[in-house]
Order: C-alpha cells, then structure tokens, then sequence
C-alpha cells in the first residue's frame, strides 16, 4: 500500500507552467494519477466549446487534488460535464471598406453558444480505467463539407492544378476523447484511444503540442482543449527519480488509401524524456514518419520568485509541402519555431498576466505562410472585482502577427484550386489577391467590461480594434456578450 502511495504522489508532481480549471474537481482529471500523464492542464478536460470566465493561474507549486490523496475506488463510474449558453454580437462600427454605421448596424448578427460537453469515468479495476468525452453544439443539424487535396506544377511557365475533392458529413455530434488506461507491474503505463496530447507548455501558441494533435491552440480562446489524435502511449517512469520517458505510437488517419500497406508506411512513432531538475522542467523528443518532415523538440517550464516562464523549440527538417513533391532526403529546407511566454496571478489584486512571443520560420507551406508566419506575440491581462465589486471585472486581449508576407496568386491556388482555375483575366488575379489580403490581420485588441448582475447571467461589452496592416485605417467594432446560465455540473 505505501509503495502505491508513494508512485501515486510522484505521478501526480504538477508540471510547471500555466494550468487550466477541470471540468469538476469530484469528477477528476482525464490525467489520471495511477496511469500518469503527459497531458499538463492547460489541454486537461476542460470546456471543449470555451469559457469567457477569468481563469486563474495557478503557481507552479501547487498540487492537485489528486496529488493529496484522491484517488477512485474500484467499480466507480464518475459523470461530469458542462454546459455554455450565451449569444455573441460584434458590429462594425467603422472599416476602411464600409464606414456607414447604419448599414453596418442593420447587418449585425446574433452568433448564438449553446453547447454541452459530458465527460464519463470509470474505473472497473485500479489498473483499468475507461473514458470517454463527448459534446453536442449548436446549430443541431448534419452539414455536408467538400475539401480538396491540391498541387501545384508549372509545365511551360503556367500553373497546372491537380486536385482531388472528396466530402464528408460534420455533424454536431463531438468526439473528444476515447481511450483507456492500463498499467503493467507499476511500471509501465499504457494509454490507448482518442486523447489530447500536451508535449508543450505554451498557452496561445504551442507548435510543440501540434506535433501530435490534429488541432492547434485557439490563441483567442486558449483554454479550450485541443482536439487529439488516435494513439498507443505509454509511460515509464524512472526509479527512484521524478524523471520519465513516453512513447507514442500514432497509426495512419489516411481514409483515402486503406491499403494494409499505406497504414503501416503512414504509422508515426514519437518519443519524449521528461527531466526534473530542482523547480525547473525540461523536455526533450522528436517524431519520425516515413517520408515526412522528422521533427525534433525542446520544452522548458519552471517559475522564478512566483513568476511562471515556458519556452519550447521545434526543428524541422523541411516543410510537409517539400515532402510531399519529393521524399529524397536532399535540398530540404530547416525549419525553426520557438516560443517564451510568462504568466502571473496577484491574488490580492485578483490580476491576471500571461503574454506570450512566437516565432514561426516557415514560409513554405501555405497556411503557415499567411497565418502565423513571421513574429507572433500575445498579451492578456485580466483583473476582478473591479471597483472592489465582485460581480464586474475588466478584461483585456491583444495579439498581433509581424513579419508576414503577402499572399501570392500561388497561394491562392493551393489553398482554393477551383476558384483559381475560373479565373478569366489579370484582373480577376488582381482583384482575387486583394480581397485575400483584406483577410489578413496584424494586430487585434479587445477590451471587455464584464457584470454579473445575477448569479447566473454574465454581460460583457467592449471596443474590438483590428488592423489589416499599419498603412490602412482599423476596422472598429464594438462586441457584446451575454451568458445565460450554464455552467459546470
């Protein structure tokens, strides 16, 4: 029973950096103490649609509830879950391409919440564990999605478009995590199934996390959970240390080529060492896939004079689309991204600080090229009974992209061949990459002013600043939001 105990409390030892509230604290943690986890809580069992609350963060040296003895007993099935109701507007009050306020006005939109995530544990033995997360959203109706798979080759200097498009049905049913946990001799612990994956520790951007998951953060929502990917994990801790090793086994997503020979090309194989020293974590581990980009990775957490820092680094030899058009292992471009963040919370003051910086060196695929390319950085600063008032708070977000390049008419036709293709003139191009470019955006602010006028019933409003670029005016807009009811359960 002591030899137990003792593994339970160096399974659950908090990692450093910046963590997210469970879904309920009866209910537990989809990381589970027993079987030990990779998972940090920022990507725990939280909100899979988002929480507009303010979230505080946690010291690194805080313990969970679990890591001070709360365990399940055997046979216990625990439910928990929660619920989002609320109605989101945000009317332009000025852009540089529509400045009639009453026009704007008339076309504003009522963007409804109402979603549900229900998460069920249970616990036949204390080596067996099953669990599943599952969520409903709104609008409750099937919609059929076509998405397309492109390339590009110039055959006498003009672009030739190859694409194959297939269709799938979104539903509004959500999948979040299926899995289950066993273990062999207190030794080695398994994981197998649908779960999310938190190698990094970064808050608004985590490229270190995307290395597994199918999802990267929502920088505007950072503590809504990522969506995970079908894998074998397992876990071996060292004896007599806090230091651990992980394995991953990621078999192939590929729907179009069933072929038994596909799968196991397709398979994907990760690893990843888990070293403690003093108030400081450090990680390291790449992932390999046979005619893929192999990846190798960097993490750091810990916390000086209650201040919590993070950084990850991520080496990539070549960009997805460069392996794509050629697996030879020559003229392949090194790709670099990295990540320093901080967070802190006065508890006196009821203020919280995270901010973060990122940089994304890949300029050869697409969506990385006009998204997230360049420097990034994020600031969020939240402060709570304002005023002394406990029902109104004041909360601001920033975030800005520099660096970026332009998109091209290439670009255009990777990420949409078919409407590339219906082009007629130069014209059309001209006409088709300015209104790509009036997508784009440099830098984003929100300020919201929160009150709760009634225990469940929250109101925020607030100016939105957005700026498609420095040369241009920002497009002004004022959101408003409303939660009825809801919650946790």
């Amino acid at each position: 029973m002591k030899r137990i105990i003792g593994l339970l409390i160096i399974l659950l030892l908090p990692l450093a950096g910046i963590t997210a509230q469970s879904d309920d604290e009866l209910f537990g943690s989809s990381d589970d103490a027993l079987f030990g986890s990779d998972d940090s809580d920022l990507f725990g069992d939280d909100d899979m649609f988002g929480d507009d609350s303010i979230v505080e963060v946690n010291d690194v040296a805080a313990k969970s509830d679990l890591s001070k003895g709360v365990i399940f007993d055997t046979g216990a099935i625990k439910i928990g879950g929660s619920l989002n109701a609320g109605i989101t507007t945000n009317t332009p009050l000025y852009s540089p391409d529509e400045d009639n306020l009453g026009e704007n006005i008339y076309r504003t939109k009522l963007n409804p919440d109402l979603s549900a995530m229900l998460s069920v544990d249970a616990r036949p033995t204390q080596t067996l564990r099953f669990y599943t997360k599952f969520g409903f959203a709104y609008p409750f109706e099937n919609r059929i999605s076509s998405y397309s798979f492109s390339s590009v080759d110039y055959k006498m200097g003009q672009p030739q478009i190859k694409t194959d498009t297939y269709s799938s049905i979104i539903d509004w049913f959500k999948l979040k995590e299926l899995f289950t946990d066993f273990s062999i001799y207190d030794t080695a612990f398994f994981r197998f199934g649908i779960h999310t994956v938190s190698w990094g520790a970064g808050y608004f951007f985590s490229p270190v996390s995307d290395m597994i998951n199918s999802s990267s953060i929502d920088p505007e929502n950072p503590e809504k959970q990522v969506d995970g990917s079908l894998n074998l994990r397992t876990q071996i801790i060292i004896p007599n240390s806090q230091n651990c090793l992980w394995f991953y086994i990621i078999p192939s997503t590929n729907f179009v080529d069933q072929t038994a020979e596909s799968y196991a090309r397709d398979t994907a194989f990760a690893g990843k060492a888990d070293i403690l020293l003093g108030n400081w974590e450090f990680g390291v581990g790449g992932l390999f896939k046979y005619k893929n980009a192999p990846k190798a990775m960097l993490t750091a957490t810990g916390s000086l004079k209650k201040v919590s820092f993070f950084g990850e680094f991520v080496y990539s030899y070549g960009a997805a689309s460069e392996w794509a058009k050629n697996t030879d292992w020559d003229d392949k471009t090194n790709i670099f991204q990295a990540t320093a963040g901080f967070s802190y919370y006065w508890k006196d003051q009821h203020l919280s600080l995270a901010g973060q910086y990122y940089f994304e060196s890949n300029d050869v695929d697409v969506m990385k090229k006009v998204s997230q390319y360049g420097h990034n950085v994020a600031l969020s600063v939240s402060k709570g009974e304002l005023f002394k008032n406990p029902d109104l708070s004041i909360s601001l977000f920033a975030m800005g992209n520099f660096g970026h390049k332009d998109i091209t008419f290439e670009d255009i036709a990777m990420m949409n061949p078919m409407a590339a293709m219906n082009v007629g003139s130069l014209e059309d191009i001209d006409s088709m990459v300015n209104s790509a470019k009036k997508s784009q955006v440099t830098l984003m602010t929100n300020l919201m002013l929160n009150y709760s006028p009634f225990k469940d019933m929250r109101f925020g409003a607030g100016p939105v600043l957005t700026f498609r670029d420095f040369e241009t005016d920002p497009t002004v807009s004022f959101k408003i939001t409303a939660t009825l009811g809801g919650g946790k359960f």
